[in-house]
Formats: C-alpha cells, sequence, structure tokens
C-alpha cells in the first residue's frame, strides 16, 4: 500500500494528495537506474568473472556416466491371480518410492561394500593424504595456537569436520572414529548419485560422478544391476514363502477333509442313512406310504363315484348301459343278446300273431325273467361296488395310521438330519478349498520359472569421454552472473536510498506543483563566465529556453493582470536560487522590460557578488533612513536590469522585511519597473522568507536537480502554504540532461537531449 499525506493550505485543491513514499516497483525507473551506473556494473561483473576463471582451473575434473532402469511390471496371470509376489504398479508415487529406495542410505552401502569403495580414496576423505596449509610462511605463526585448539576439541568432531590425521590411520583409532569415517564416505558418495525421472514415463536415469570415467561408468551400472537383482530376489523369495505356505496348508487340509468325510459317515450310519441317497429309513417309508395313500385315495374317489353313478341310474330308471361295470360284464351282455333275440322274435310275431297269441305271451313271459336276471346281476354289481368303496376306506384308515406313526418318528430325525447336513456341508466346504489349494499349487509350481522382476535395464553407462565438471567457462559465467546480480542489486538499493528530486513527475506527486522549468547545467561555461552572460550570449541556447519557459509561465498566469512582483526561493543553500533569479532578471531585461532585481537574502546577501559588483550601501542602509533609494539602486549596464543589493547587516532581517517602509518600497518600485524579481533566504533555514513572500505576488520554488532532499522541498512548501501562498509552480535547476535522459521521465527534461538541433549551445 502505498503512504500518502493530504495538505489543504492555502491555494491548494482540496482534492490533491502528495505521495511520501511508494512502494510499487517501476520497471522504467529501475532500467533507468541500472543503465546511468552501466560502467560500475560492467567492472564489478568483469572482476567477479575473472576471479569465477581463476577459480574453475582449481577444480579437479570429473566425469559423470549415465544408465537407465525402466519400471516396467510382467504380466504373468498365473502369479498375478494368485496375488503373489506381485509386481510394482506404474504411477508417480511408485517411481518417487524406487527413487527414495535407490537414494536410501542402506541400498547404497550395499553398493560401496560390493564394489569395496570404502577403501577408494575418492569417496572416503580419511583416506586422502592432508596437506596443512599453515605450514606456509605467511600462515605458520597461527599454526601452534590451532592445533592446541583442535587438542580441546573431540576426535570424533574432527573426523566429521575432514581435519583428523592422514591416509588410513584414523580408521583404526577405534570403533566410532571408524563409523564416523563409514558415514562421511557414504556421504560423499551419495552427493555425486543424482536419479532423474521425468514425470512423464517410467523410466529413472541413475546418473553417478567420479573422477575417471572407467570408475563412473562401472559403479553406474552396479547401481542399476544390484537394484534390479534385489528386485528378482524379492519376488523369488516372496514365491519360495508362498509355495512353502501351500504345502503346509494342503497337508492341514487334507487331514481336514479325510477327518470330516469320516464324521459324515459315522453319523450317517448312526441314524440309518441310506448311504446311496442320504436319508434315513422312517423317511423312506413315510415317503412309501404317502405315495400310496395318495393312490388309495384316487381309487376311493374313483369307486365311490362309480357306485354313486349305478345308484342314480338304477333310481332314475334309465338305461344301465352308462355303467362301466356293467356294460362290461359278460353276463349282462349274454342277457342283452337274448333280449335281443326275443324283441326280433316278438316284431316277427307280432306280424304273424296277434298280441295275445301263446306265442307272443311266451315271449313276455321270457322277457320278464330275462328282465328280472339283468336286474339281479345289476344289484350284484352295485352291491359289489360297496363292498370296494369300504375295502379302500378300511386300506386308507389303515394307512393313515401308519403314517401318523411314521411321522412322530421323523419329527425324532429331524435334528439328527440337521446334524447330518451340516456335517455334510463342512465336508464339501473342506474338499473344495484343498482341491482349490492343490491346483494353485501345482501352477505356482509350474510357474516359479517364470518369475521375472519389475525393472529392467534399457540403457548401461559408457565411460564418458569429456568432463561433467564446471569448466572455467562455466566458473567465469557464474561470477559474472554473481557480479551483475549484486552490482545491479546495489545500484537498485542506492537508487532507492537516492531521495534527491529529479522530475516533473515526482515535484507534482510530492509537492502538488507544476514544474515552471527545468534549466540544464552548463558544463561549457568560460573561464569567469556567469550563467547570466551565458544567457546573453547564447539566446537560443537549452538554457535560455528553459528561462524563457519560467518566464512565460509566470507571464501567462494571469492574463488579465501579469504579475510584476516575483519571489525566488529554495530549501536550502547552493540549490541555485540566486543564479537563477539573476538569470530570469537578465532575460526580463533583454525583453525590452524595465526590471529591478532585489536582494531579499539578508543573512547571505550575493546578487551584486553574482553580477561582480562591489556596493558601498544597500537595502539596510535604505530602511535605515541612511541612504536615499537613487543612491543603493544600482544599473548593471551588461545586462540592462537595476539590482538593489545588500551591504549592511541588521539585528532583526524578519522586522525589517515586515515593516510598513518595506511594503511602501515595494509598491514604490511597482510603479517604476515593469518587473520586480526578489530574491530571498532559503525557507528551511531561516524564516525571512515566510514574511519576504508576502510582499509578491509571485512565488517560484527552486530546487536543484539531483539534491534537493525531497523531504526538505515538502516541509518547505508546506511552510509557505501555512502562512496562504501556494507557490506558482518549481524549477529545476543545473539538470544534467545526459543523465536525466537515463531516468526515463518522460518530461521536458528528457527531450531537450531530443532537441538539441533546435538550440545553439
Amino acid at each position: 500500500m502505498s503512504k500518502m499525506r493530504v495538505s489543504h493550505q492555502g491555494n491548494v485543491d482540496p482534492g490533491q494528495r502528495l505521495f511520501d513514499d511508494v512502494d510499487t516497483i517501476d520497471v522504467m525507473s529501475l532500467f533507468g537506474a541500472l543503465r546511468r551506473r552501466k560502467w560500475m556494473i560492467a567492472a564489478v561483473s568483469l572482476i567477479t568473472a575473472l576471479l569465477g576463471g581463476l577459480l574453475g582451473t582449481t577444480i579437479d575434473k570429473s566425469y559423470t556416466a549415465e544408465t537407465s532402469v525402466l519400471i516396467e511390471p510382467v504380466d504373468n496371470p498365473v502369479l498375478d491371480r494368485q496375488a503373489v509376489a506381485r509386481g510394482l504398479t506404474i504411477d508417480e508415487q511408485t517411481i518417487a518410492t524406487q527413487i527414495q529406495l535407490l537414494q536410501s542410505r542402506s541400498y547404497l552401502a550395499r553398493v560401496m561394500e560390493d564394489l569395496d569403495l570404502y577403501a577408494d580414496p575418492e569417496f572416503n576423505p580419511a583416506l586422502v593424504p592432508q596437506t596443512d596449509p599453515f605450514d606456509e610462511p605467511p600462515l605458520s605463526w597461527i599454526k601452534q595456537p590451532l592445533e592446541k585448539a583442535a587438542g580441546l576439541l573431540p576426535q570424533e568432531w574432527l573426523m566429521e569436520m575432514g581435519f583428523v590425521g592422514t591416509g588410513a590411520e584414523p580408521l583404526a583409532i577405534d570403533a566410532d572414529v571408524a563409523r564416523l569415517s563409514r558415514e562421511r564416505a557414504l556421504n560423499v558418495f551419495a552427493g555425486n548419485l543424482r536419479l532423474f525421472n521425468d514425470g512423464a514415463s517410467s523410466l529413472i536415469r541413475i546418473a553417478f560422478q567420479a573422477g575417471d570415467p572407467d570408475k563412473a561408468a562401472r559403479i553406474a551400472n552396479r547401481i542399476a544391476e544390484i537394484y534390479v537383482n534385489e528386485q528378482l530376489n524379492s519376488k523369488l523369495l516372496a514365491t519360495d514363502r508362498t509355495s512353502s505356505f501351500y504345502d503346509e496348508r494342503l497337508a492341514e487340509l487334507r487331514e481336514e477333509v479325510r477327518a470330516s468325510a469320516e464324521a459324515v459317515a459315522a453319523f450317517a450310519s448312526s441314524i440309518d442313512v441310506v448311504p446311496t441317497e442320504g436319508t434315513t429309513l422312517s423317511q423312506q417309508d413315510l415317503s412309501e406310504l404317502n405315495r400310496t395313500l395318495i393312490v388309495a385315495r384316487g381309487e376311493l374317489a374313483e369307486k365311490q363315484a362309480r357306485l354313486r353313478l349305478a345308484r342314480d341310474v338304477r333310481a332314475s330308471g334309465q338305461d344301465l348301459g352308462a355303467i362301466s361295470e356293467v356294460a362290461n360284464s359278460p353276463l349282462i351282455l349274454r342277457l342283452r343278446d337274448q333280449e335281443t333275440e326275443l324283441l326280433r322274435r316278438r316284431a316277427e310275431y307280432s306280424a304273424l300273431y296277434g298280441p295275445r297269441h301263446p306265442r307272443m305271451l311266451d315271449l313276455e313271459r321270457e322277457q320278464a325273467e330275462l328282465q328280472a336276471k339283468i336286474s339281479a346281476e345289476v344289484d350284484r354289481i352295485t352291491r359289489t361296488l360297496e363292498n370296494e368303496v369300504q375295502v379302500t376306506a378300511s386300506r386308507i384308515a389303515d394307512i393313515e395310521a401308519r403314517l401318523g406313526t411314521l411321522k412322530s418318528d421323523a419329527t425324532l430325525d429331524r435334528a439328527a438330519e440337521v446334524k447330518l447336513a451340516e456335517l455334510q456341508r463342512q465336508a464339501a466346504s473342506s474338499q473344495q478349498i484343498y482341491e482349490d489349494f492343490l491346483q494353485r499349487s501345482k501352477e505356482l509350481r509350474e510357474n516359479q520359472t517364470l518369475v521375472q522382476p519389475d525393472v529392467r535395464i534399457v540403457a548401461t553407462a559408457k565411460p564418458p569421454t569429456t568432463s561433467s565438471s564446471p569448466g572455467v567457462k562455466l566458473f567465469s559465467a557464474a561470477g559474472l552472473l554473481i557480479g551483475f546480480t549484486v552490482s545491479s542489486l546495489v545500484v537498485v538499493v542506492l537508487d532507492r536510498l537516492d531521495r534527491g528530486v529529479r522530475s516533473a513527475r515526482e515535484v507534482e506527486r510530492l509537492l502538488g506543483l507544476n514544474t515552471l522549468g527545468m534549466v540544464p547545467l552548463l558544463t561549457q561555461l568560460k573561464r569567469n563566465q556567469k550563467p547570466y552572460q551565458y544567457l546573453m550570449d547564447k539566446p537560443l541556447s537549452a538554457y535560455a529556453e528553459a528561462v524563457r519557459s519560467v518566464y512565460m509561465a509566470i507571464k501567462l498566469s494571469n492574463v488579465d493582470k501579469q504579475p510584476k512582483v516575483v519571489l525566488v526561493t529554495s530549501s536550502l543553500p547552493q540549490e541555485g536560487k540566486t543564479t537563477f533569479a539573476v538569470s530570469l532578471a537578465t532575460f526580463a531585461a533583454r525583453s525590452h522590460k524595465r526590471v529591478l532585481l532585489i536582494d531579499l537574502d539578508l543573512r547571505h546577501p550575493s546578487v551584486h557578488r553574482e553580477l561582480g559588483w562591489q556596493v558601498s550601501a544597500g537595502l539596510v542602509e535604505y530602511m535605515a533612513g541612511d541612504r536615499a533609494l537613487e543612491e543603493i539602486i544600482q544599473h548593471d549596464l551588461e545586462t540592462g536590469l537595476h539590482f538593489l543589493p545588500i551591504k549592511g547587516q541588521t539585528t532583526n532581517p524578519t522586522d525589517l522585511l515586515d515593516s510598513q517602509r518595506m511594503h511602501q518600497l515595494i509598491d514604490l518600485c511597482r510603479n517604476s519597473y515593469d518587473y520586480i524579481v526578489l530574491d530571498s533566504a532559503p525557507l528551511a533555514s531561516v524564516t525571512d522568507t515566510r514574511v519576504a513572500a508576502l510582499l509578491a505576488e509571485r512565488v517560484v520554488f527552486v530546487l536543484r536537480w539531483g539534491a534537493t532532499v525531497a523531504s526538505a522541498a515538502e516541509d518547505s512548501v508546506q511552510v509557505l502554504r501555512d502562512v496562504g501562498i501556494e507557490p506558482a509552480g518549481a524549477v529545476i535547476t543545473q539538470v544534467d540532461l545526459k543523465k536525466h535522459a537515463q531516468y526515463g521521465y518522460g518530461d521536458l527534461g528528457e527531450y531537450y537531449g531530443q532537441s538539441q538541433r533546435y538550440y545553439v549551445n
């Protein structure tokens, strides 16, 4: 967030805000700061590049060999189905886990032991002969104190820091020192190992750095080989463990199957279960009786129906031929044949004889006897049906009685049947589990030879032909980058610490004032030449144009009534206030104006010195009544202006400036001159200017480019506003146009440099 302060004094717009500080970064300003100090940055960068190159020449060469392993799960349906030695999955977590495994200290320790690298001085610093830098003459005087101090430290600490002995001797000191030596060797080995994965594939690149190219390739390949072998061994070990488990479990299951079968057979025998059908004898008898009862009941119903039909037909007098027993009776059939014969004979006799003929009567008698026989036979058949119904009903009752007995027995056997069913289920389950395990065990034995690791080496390391250690060029580039970065940071810090005001935008932002002009720094002055003289000699110069812009800005500030009395002031001394006041008065005089320059800096007057005059009296003498006005006003023939200097001193400058006589003097001069320039004291130094500003119609505030501190300028402008005076604007003096253009402010000062052809400097 930006900090801000708002002033509402004098004629300041109540909505105007003055920013004290801005925390945001202006890229253009940052670039400008770097450009302004480019030679310093270049020098520092060059020095650090040279130092980096020198450091690069002292670095031992190293070589990096690289091998690659691919995580590729092997598809083995049998093993996968058995869930033994399950392979790796391809995902980011698995790859990260495998990389951590390759970087684990236990794994790296196995590799070092396999290659006997603990005895290699490249990895075990304790085996490297150590030279003592303090044996050199410049440092030999501090060797003895350092040795005494080292004797007070534990041996383990010195070993950890690499300050212990030479050769293999430290390893034999004690177990702790040997352990520390191995740990340090392992740290060096781990620091030379690099593992990479691009995140898009399952390929792990193993890179190892060593001082010898053959050694680097051998170690990189061995790391990959041990990794693949351990992955295969772990799967084989898991498979062997699973096979042993299956064998032990099969023996247990076989015994369970045998015991379950024996239990089922013994219990079935105890409850008279038919082995082939799995049911008890009582259940079989009950089933047979149920079937017999159903058949008997069917027969009873059928016989009852025939008996009922016979009775109904006999009672209704219908033809008894509808009854199957009657229709199928041999006797009835013969009687029916005889009846048919009688009917034939009757028809024959009736045609020959009359109804009362003896033969006709014999026929009727025979016919009646025949009907009596048929009726007797029907009665017999009916009685037979009744007997059969009774017999069948008796048999059904007997069967139902037997069923009741068997049902009671079946109820007693039900608990035994439940127990038998449970034993049978247990036996079947044991048998199924046994067969399943037996099948899996056979498949596992047959496929043990198919076990393969889920990783394989896809690229073996070759001895590198070029060094991978940073060379002189890389160190020089790093030094150049470091130097450029550090120097740039220093430049940025210095630029941020620089609180000088340099641009019109800063004036507007900090003071709330418009910039009337930016007066360039004159670097081409002749010997003893003053700026106002340069202005007269070079009326078309950039300096003259800057003074002209200020003059016109003041003149046009009030078109109806152009201001005649202009006061020039600043925050502190040495900001170019008097120089600018003389140049402004000179320009007005050269514009055919009757101009008076009054020096109101009673404590440090300098107008007459700027013009090169020696005076005997001035404003103080006139205010004291010792001299007439005509005696103290001087006319400079070179510039054409009149000026009122200060010679004597006064003990109370403020009272003098605030006196009625002083106001009368200004009024008198206003009537006699076209343009009056008042040169006052700095606002931050004394209080005189607060009173002197009341004498002027316009106040011009002067700032020195890059030298005027922003806080001092803010406080000084606020002093004027506190007494009800709003400055007409600000003038920035001694602007270094070349440096100003490098800041990239985009104001008039920058455009001066682009408009040189319009000026005659």
